[in-house]
């Protein structure tokens, strides 16, 4: 077997091997995709996804939040959830720091923003959801 046949067919292989792998992980399970809340009056901005992180989870909230204008070192939110059967649950993100141009997305793989991360409440129809959202500010 001469070598460029033999390097051919390895690399071949290996990039097989890569494409494989790659497709064998799965990402989160997307309920609901990313939809913004209503914005701040100081520019403050709340987007959220429902996510399953992984086929045996319960579904949760991802924040994504970001501070636009930089007033308030502080920045906290309460979120009000409610469904056309009358249920209703509320989450409250504590204050937290923030500046100017701060994003923080919340994710399934890190817990570097775990207070914008949170178990959907289970009493909450998903298809008829509504969230309203009542910001904080803290010193």
């Amino acid at each position: 077997m001469n070598k460029k046949y033999f390097l051919k067919n390895a690399f071949f292989m290996l990039a097989l091997f890569f494409s494989i792998s790659i497709s064998a992980q799965t990402g989160p399970e997307i309920l609901k995709d990313w939809s913004a809340l209503e914005e701040a009056d100081f520019h403050f901005d709340v987007s959220y996804s429902i996510v399953k992180c992984n086929p045996n989870s319960n579904a949760i909230i991802l924040i994504n939040a970001f501070n636009e204008d930089g007033t308030h070192p502080k920045v906290g939110f309460t979120l009000n959830f409610s469904d056309n059967k009358g249920n209703k649950a509320q989450v409250i993100v504590a204050p937290f720091a923030t500046k100017l141009g701060d994003m923080m997305i919340a994710s399934c793989d890190s817990d570097l923003y775990k207070n914008l991360k949170f178990e959907f409440p289970n009493n909450i129809d998903l298809s008829t959801m509504k969230i309203n959202i009542t910001y904080q500010t803290g010193i």
